[in-house]
């Protein structure tokens, strides 16, 4: 009788493999898990970082970005033919910008900036574009920034009611959402937008003038110097015609403002990712050498019937790089999809547009790496260590090591804790048996339990730091009025209203700082709090508070060190206040602060400040204290004084809760935070 015997293709070690993977499937969801969390997260991150470097600035580009703002007095349309004519000004444009109020309720206020254009269809600098279902506004009509839905439940196709500063209240319809990706793209603190015609000015009998002159420079606006020395030559051509210049600023066409900022914040999860990747491998070397130690006698077997060593290893390599294909299968997609819904909820937030969904090379072959070579290094010890054992040991369960030094020591500590039970000395055992095994597993849990900690530590440092930024903003209900009044007016009427303990007149301008060859360096917003006041209380860092009265003196925040290295209390720096020479003043002080909220903030005297702007003892806002510091209760005094002023004839543009400002101006803070 004949036998026909079929060959056998699949080798017995392949089936074995096999086996491994699908018979101790928990074993094989737990590795492959480990590896595709960190191979997920290194993906995702670097989708988003190279999406988000590739599309944000070319995304900015394509608004047509100012390379030149300035704001100024009031100028026409002629005026912008004169300054074209600037050799090397690619195009010049008119804004009016100007604080407002709307509502739909006649209740609930909200502030926001609203822009004036010529033609929003004919824009060449800082172009618009509308969302689906939206427009551009007509005659007597509004759009929004479509960020400023989200905080106040605007509707498209619903009447608002706008309270302008000097043109009295207006109901307009909203009949669009703009994208604008340029307008306070640096300033996560700056108010949303509004958007109406020149037209629409006009026909309520207000003046049709810009306040804010947009320039594009020839070329493609990528040299900051050129920038800075065409902005020289455009602020002479204005002082020349008897305009004076207020701010200056400038920005390069290719780079958006805060595209460095998010690709750090990229970077740190990038490193979070790798030590996730790096704590798999512990939990691979783990893994595996509980799997050699059970599969020991196996291993005895096979080098019985004639397995090398050689072959042993390149199976048990084979398993590992199974476990590492399984999980770049998960991985690779997943990390795509990922990243790129990252980096698109980014360039959201950001009013910037993404170019279609796409897989990243780099992310792939970087995964690929790790998934493949972070588990074969992790194995290759404890596989190469199982692999020489040889039949006698492997066969007997007989171990190499100091296990006759082990047992010793346990005799001796056994005699020691004669008074614990049997069954718990043999745990102790067990656990230090391995000592190899013990640190890897202590080092694995040490580093794990020591990132986790880290994370929420400085989740907790953050959240300290954002009450420290809150230090500033103390005043239950902030006034604002669109031209200034005598504090003591302001003071006795606002005291008049039941929940009213005190109020402060607060001062404020905004300055320039200068270097030896009166270049701008850098914008500074100078706060003016009064004496004594007990409204402000920053973290002070180096150097003192201001004294009542002092001149020429200020507290800066520490951002002033990104531009002075080395300042030191009691140095002086180069201050222009609009419509005054250039002063030294002494930074007397330096306080904690955040600095991605625009300019560099900094206190002066308010007597002081008064002065050089020519309002004494005048203010265009207030802060007052309530009797209670809920929300609720500063939001009711907030209606009652807008109400009570209104009705009085003052000018009122604006009444905050002050625990609302607070978020407002933490939000830089909790993007990093989430």
């Amino acid at each position: 009788m004949n036998t026909v015997i079929k060959p056998n293709f699949f080798r017995p070690r392949w089936s074995k493999v096999l086996s491994d993977l699908w018979d101790s499937k928990i074993r094989t969801i737990l590795v492959v898990a480990s590896i595709t969390a960190g191979v997920f997260a290194i993906g995702m991150i670097v989708s988003a970082y190279v999406i988000l470097a590739e599309d944000i600035d070319g995304s900015y580009a394509s608004a047509l970005p100012v390379n030149i703002e300035i704001w100024t007095d009031p100028f026409y349309e002629d005026f912008l033919r004169v300054i074209e004519r600037i050799p090397g000004v690619a195009a010049a444009e008119g804004r009016q910008i100007l604080g407002i109020r709307t509502t739909i309720d006649g209740v609930a206020w909200q502030n926001l900036n609203l822009i004036v254009v010529s033609d929003f269809e004919s824009m060449k600098i800082n172009k618009l574009t509308t969302l689906p279902g939206s427009r551009f506004p007509g005659r007597r009509e509004i759009s929004f920034s479509k960020d400023l839905l989200a905080d106040s439940g605007y509707e498209v196709g619903e009447l608002i009611e706008v309270d302008l500063d000097s043109g009295g209240t207006h109901i307009f319809p909203l009949v669009g959402l703009l994208a604008d990706q340029v307008t306070n793209a640096g300033d996560f603190t700056a108010n949303a937008n509004g958007y109406v015609t020149l037209e629409t000015l006009q026909s309520l009998d207000l003046p049709g003038y810009f306040n804010r002159l947009y320039v594009r420079i020839e070329g493609d606006g990528s040299d900051e110097r050129e920038i800075e020395t065409l902005a020289e030559l455009v602020k002479d051509k204005i002082e020349r015609q008897n305009r004076q210049v207020y701010r200056t600023e400038i920005q390069v066409t290719d780079q958006h403002p805060m595209a460095s900022l998010i690709l750090t914040v990229l970077g740190v999860l990038a490193v979070l990712g790798g030590l996730i990747t790096f704590l798999s491998g512990s939990l691979i070397v783990n893994t595996l050498n509980a799997l050699l130690t059970q599969q020991l006698r196996q291993i005895g077997v096979m080098k019985l019937v004639g397995g090398r060593s050689l072959q042993i290893i390149t199976m048990y390599l084979i398993l590992i790089f199974v476990y590492g294909l399984i999980a770049l299968l998960i991985s690779i997609p997943t990390g795509a999809i990922a990243g790129y819904a990252q980096a698109n909820y980014i360039a959201k937030s950001m009013n910037a547009s993404l170019q279609e969904f796409r897989i990243i090379p780099l992310a792939i072959f970087i995964q690929v790496l790790i998934a493949i070579l972070i588990p074969l290094g992790a194995g290759f010890y404890p596989v190469i260590k199982g692999a020489r054992t040889n039949v006698r040991q492997a066969i007997s369960e007989e171990r190499r090591g100091t296990q006759s030094e082990v047992s010793a020591w346990f005799n001796q500590l056994t005699n020691w804790l004669s008074f614990i039970s049997r069954p718990i000395l043999l745990s102790i055992r067990n656990t230090f048996r391995q000592t190899g095994r013990l640190l890897l597993t202590i080092f694995t849990l040490t580093v794990a339990g020591a990132l986790f900690i880290a994370v929420f530590n400085v989740r907790n440092s953050m959240s300290d730091f954002m009450d420290q930024l809150s230090m500033h903003f103390l005043g239950d209900v902030t006034l604002g009025f669109s031209e200034a009044y005598p504090i003591t007016r302001i003071n006795k009427v606002a005291m008049s209203i039941p929940g009213v303990t005190s109020i402060e007149g607060w001062g404020g301008v905004g300055t320039e700082i200068l270097d030896e060859e009166d270049n701008v360096i850098e914008n500074m917003s100078v706060i003016a709090p009064p004496a004594n006041t007990a409204l402000v209380d920053p973290d002070i860092v180096a150097g003192r508070w201001l004294y009542p009265g002092e001149e020429k003196a200020i507290v800066a925040a520490d951002t002033i060190y990104e531009t002075y290295p080395d300042l030191e209390p009691g140095d002086t720096i180069r201050v222009k206040v609009p419509g005054r020479q250039v002063e030294d003043w002494a930074v007397v002080g330096v306080f904690r602060f955040v600095s991605m909220v625009g300019d560099t903030l900094a206190y002066a005297d308010f007597d002081y400040v008064a002065d050089l702007i020519n309002l004494p003892n005048r203010a265009y806002s207030f802060r007052v204290i309530t009797d209670r510091h809920t929300l609720e209760r500063q939001q009711e005094i907030a209606q009652m004084l807008d109400q009570y002023l209104s009705d009085h004839g003052f000018k009122v543009n604006g009444v905050l809760a002050g625990l609302l400002i607070q978020e407002d101006n933490s939000r830089a803070v909790n993007i990093l935070v989430v």
